[in-house]
């Protein structure tokens, strides 16, 4: 399987969850919540992102665990593993941080509030950004109203481009859902929804081989 722009797009799934999240969601306690994905490659399960989300005030910080894993004739012919956090206080980003495995090479990308400027360091090259910017992490539907964003895969500032097509059913547990559907593009174009809650309830963009890749709660 291709690699380079593969994993871009299944790093961009990295926080996959809205704060009001409802169904299928585990409590361990009140201001946590855990969401599961399945992550498919044609219509076959090849990973599985994990969301944890944790309310504190007005603090709030998200933990995702993102593992992929392509075999063909039971040898792996590609793997992915990204851990990636964000920290946010009363809407502020205060800090970021990933760690992307994508077939033994790793890097490691972090982000931290730091005066007038968010400080991105990329594998030790540090750079200085607009404070404002939030990381590409479609849990936050405030992402549709960016014109740029910082890739937790690689660190780069990627314009941020999104159409709305507007309001339509999507099954969620074999149940029509109504959602709010967008086409993005940072990188690399995908559609999301979100349910009326705000909630990311699916995912759909094509794999760099042009296999179609589907994120779906379960």
């Amino acid at each position: 399987m291709p690699n380079g722009t593969l994993s871009r797009r299944l790093g961009a799934m990295s926080v996959a969850v809205a704060a009001g999240l409802l169904s299928s969601a585990s409590w361990a306690d009140p201001g946590a919540q855990t969401m599961r994905f399945s992550v498919m490659r044609d219509g076959e399960q090849i990973g599985t992102t994990t969301v944890q989300v944790r309310h504190d005030g007005q603090a709030m910080s998200t933990e995702v665990k993102t593992h992929v894993q392509v075999k063909i004739a039971y040898v792996t012919v590609y793997r992915y593993d990204q851990t990636e956090t964000e920290q946010w206080n009363n809407g502020k980003l205060q800090a970021m941080s990933a760690v992307t495995d994508e077939n033994g090479t790793v890097h490691h990308v972090s982000a931290r509030a730091d005066g007038n400027a968010l400080a991105v360091d990329t594998d030790g090259k540090v750079n200085r950004v607009d404070p404002s910017l939030m990381p590409v992490s479609l849990w936050n539907p405030a992402l549709m109203r960016c014109t740029k964003a910082i890739d937790p895969q690689n660190g780069n500032v990627t314009p941020v481009s999104v159409v709305d097509k507007g309001r339509e059913d999507v099954l969620v547990g074999g149940h029509p859902t109504p959602a709010h559907h967008y086409a993005i593009a940072t990188s690399f174009p995908q559609d999301v929804w979100y349910d009326d809650h705000h909630q990311l309830i699916q995912v759909e963009l094509r794999g760099s081989d042009g296999s179609k890749i589907h994120y779906q709660p379960g």
